[in-house]
C-alpha cells in the first residue's frame, strides 16, 4: 500500500519516485529494490487520490488476477483456437496457486499480464511472422519496459523462461525455426532498441543508485518449491484434507511462497495428454517447458516435507551462481509452469469437443472438472482490517511539525514477519503514515535497503539498539532493563535520527512498550485521537 500510495505523492511533490527517505530516516531507501510498482501506481492515481490506499490495494489485487487470467485467454485462444478450452486455460493461470499465494499480500507479483503477452507475441517472431518484425519488436520493446516499471523480478525470469522456451522449441522443431531466424532475430534486434534507451535511467538507478544493493538479498535455497507441494495443497486452497492441512507449516519460505501446488489429478492428466497427444507440437513445446520450469523452481537442493537435501544438488544450482539470478527465489518459477499448464488443456479441451465421443468423452469432462476443483481458493478468502487510529486522519496530526521526524511504535519489521497469537502487523505504522499525507518521515520501514557493507539487511533498516528493543517488545518479550549504557545508545539513537515526536499506536504487548517510553523519557504520553504522543523530544 505504501508504496502504491508514494508513486503518485512522490511525483506530485516533485520528488523522486525511486528514492525515499520518508522512510528510513535519514538514509532513506531505493526503491528499486524493493520493486516499487511505478507504472500500476501511476495508473491507479485516481483510484489512491479518491478511495486512499487500502480500496486501491483491493482493487490491483482483483484487477490483478482477472487482468492476467483474461490475457492467459487471449494468448491460448491465440495457439489452440478453442475458446472454451481458452477460457479453462485462462483461469488455470490467472487463478492459479501461485496467484493465490502471492495474493496474501505481493501485488506487483499478482500482476501477471507479461508472460503470456509475451508468448503471444513471442510466438509472432519465431513462429507465425504475419506481421513485419519491426512491430513485434516495438510491442516487445514497450512490454519489457512496462514490467521492468511494475516487477523487475518478472521481467527477469520472462526473459529467462523465454529463452528456454526458444531452445525448446529449437530442439523440437529445427529447421522450421532456422528458416525463421532472420525475422526472428530482427525483431529482438529492435525490442532491444526499444527497450535499453527506456529503461537505462531507472536499471542505472537500481545497480549503482543510492543506497543500492549487493549481494544475495533472498536466500535461494529458503524460497524454493518443496517436493511434496506438487501434491499437497496450503492453506489457501479449498480443499485441503485433514491429514495433510499442517504439512505445509514445516516448509521454508513461508506460505505466501508456497505456490507450487498442482494436484494429483491435473499431474496425471497433464502426463495423459502429454502422451497421447505428444504429435501436437504446442502440447511438446509445453510439456518439455513446464516439466523444466517445475524442476528449477525445487531450487538448488531438494526439499522434501520442509527438510533441506544438500547431498542431492538440482539444476537450479548451475544459475545460482550467475549475477542477477542471485536474487532470483526459483519457487516463483511456477508462475510460468502454469500458462504451459492451461495451455496443455486447452488443447485436451479442443480434442473432447472435436473428436471424442462416448463415455470416453464424459470420463475427460469429468477429469477436467475434479482438476479445477482441486483448484479452488479457500472461501472465504483470507482479509485483514487495517484500522487508523483518528489521530493521523485527523487534526491533531498537524501538531507534528511537517516533514520532521516522528518514531512511531509498532516498529515495522522485515517482510515475512508473522506475527503471532494476537499481534497485529507491525507495517500498520506505515499505513498510518499515508493516512496523515505524509506529515512525517519515519526511522523504520519495511523497505530492502544495505547496510554498512552494502548487503541487504533483509527488509528493515540497519541494526540498532532502538529498533532491537522495541521489536523485542512487540514480539511480546519483555522490555529490556534501561541501564546507563542502553539508555546512552537508545538516545544516540533519536538524536541521529532527529526524534521530534514518538507515538505508541494500537499494538501487541502495549502497556509493555508505553511503560519502556515512559522510562526513557521519564514523563507521561498524552493520549490522543487512539494514540499516545510524547512532543518535543529532545535527545
Amino acid at each position: 500500500m505504501w508504496l502504491l500510495a508514494w508513486v503518485p505523492y512522490s511525483i506530485s511533490h516533485l520528488m523522486n519516485p525511486l528514492f525515499t527517505n520518508f522512510l528510513i530516516y535519514p538514509q532513506g531507501a531505493n526503491l528499486m529494490w524493493t520493486l516499487i510498482p511505478i507504472v500500476p501506481g501511476l495508473l491507479l492515481s485516481p483510484v489512491m487520490i479518491l478511495l486512499g490506499p487500502v480500496a486501491t490495494y483491493n482493487v490491483v489485487m482483483t484487477l490483478a488476477l482477472a487482468t492476467s487470467a483474461w490475457c492467459a485467454y487471449i494468448a491460448i485462444h491465440a495457439l489452440v483456437g478453442d475458446r472454451l478450452g481458452s477460457v479453462i486455460g485462462g483461469l488455470i493461470f490467472g487463478f492459479s496457486p501461485y496467484m493465490l499465494a502471492h495474493s496474501l499480500g505481493h501485488p506487483n507479483l499478482v500482476i501477471a499480464f507479461t508472460p503470456p503477452v509475451a508468448l503471444l507475441i513471442l510466438a509472432e517472431l519465431f513462429a507465425w511472422q504475419r506481421r513485419p518484425a519491426w512491430q513485434g519488436g516495438l510491442a516487445l520493446g514497450t512490454l519489457a519496459v512496462a514490467q521492468l516499471l511494475t516487477t523487475p523480478e518478472i521481467l527477469l525470469t520472462t526473459a529467462f523462461v523465454g529463452a528456454l522456451g526458444a531452445l525448446a522449441l529449437v530442439a523440437i522443431r529445427p529447421r522450421e525455426v532456422g528458416s525463421r531466424f532472420r525475422h526472428a532475430l530482427t525483431g529482438s534486434a529492435i525490442a532491444a532498441l526499444v527497450f535499453v534507451p527506456l529503461a537505462a535511467l531507472p536499471l542505472a538507478y537500481l545497480f549503482f543508485g543510492p543506497q543500492h544493493v549487493h549481494g544475495v538479498v533472498r536466500q535461494p535455497d529458503t524460497f524454493v518449491t518443496d517436493l511434496l507441494n506438487f501434491v499437497v495443497p496450503t492453506p489457501v486452497m479449498l480443499l485441503v484434507p485433514s491429514g495433510l492441512a499442517g504439512l505445509s507449516n514445516a516448509w521454508t519460505g513461508g506460505i505466501a511462497e508456497a505456490n507450487g501446488y498442482i494436484g494429483v489429478p491435473l499431474v496425471a492428466l497433464l502426463g495423459l495428454i502429454a502422451i497421447f497427444w505428444r504429435s501436437s507440437l504446442i502440447v511438446l513445446w509445453s510439456a518439455i517447458l513446464g516439466a523444466a520450469i517445475a524442476l528449477l523452481s525445487l531450487g538448488p537442493h531438494l526439499h522434501l516435507g520442509g527438510t533441506i537435501h544438500f547431498h542431492i544438488p538440482l539444476p537450479w544450482l548451475l544459475f545460482q551462481k550467475v549475477p542477477l539470478f542471485d536474487n532470483v527465489l526459483p519457487a516463483r518459477l511456477m508462475l510460468f509452469f502454469y500458462l504451459c499448464a492451461g495451455s496443455a488443456v486447452a488443447i485436451f479441451v479442443r480434442e473432447l469437443r472435436l473428436h471424442v465421443t462416448g463415455w470416453k468423452m464424459w470420463a475427460g469432462w469429468a477429469w477436467i472438472g475434479i482438476s479445477l476443483l482441486t483448484l479452488l481458493p479457500t472461501v472465504p478468502w483470507p482479509a485483514t482490517p487495517n484500522p487508523v487510529p483518528e489521530f493521523f486522519s485527523g487534526h491533531s496530526v498537524a501538531r507534528i511539525p511537517e516533514g520532521s521526524v516522528a518514531l512511531v511504535a509498532p516498529f515495522p519489521t522485515a517482510p515475512g514477519f508473522q506475527p503471532g497469537p494476537g499481534q497485529d502487523s507491525a507495517n500498520n505504522a506505515m499505513l498510518w503514515q499515508l493516512a496523515s499525507n505524509m506529515r512525517y518521515r519515519m526511522p523504520e520501514g519495511s523497505l530492502i535497503v544495505p547496510d554498512v557493507n552494502g548487503v541487504a539487511t533483509g527488509g528493515r533498516p540497519p541494526a540498532s539498539a532502538t529498533q532491537t528493543a522495541m521489536i523485542a517488545i512487540q514480539k511480546g518479550d519483555t522490555a529490556p532493563q534501561l541501564t546507563a549504557d542502553l539508555k546512552g545508545a537508545l538516545t544516540g539513537d533519536l538524536r541521529r535520527w532527529q526524534v521530534r515526536t514518538v507515538i505508541v499506536g494500537p499494538m501487541y504487548n502495549q502497556a509493555a512498550m508505553i511503560d519502556f517510553f515512559k522510562s526513557l523519557f521519564g514523563r507521561e504520553p498524552e493520549s490522543v485521537g487512539g494514540v499516545l504522543v510524547w512532543w518535543d523530544i529532545q535527545a
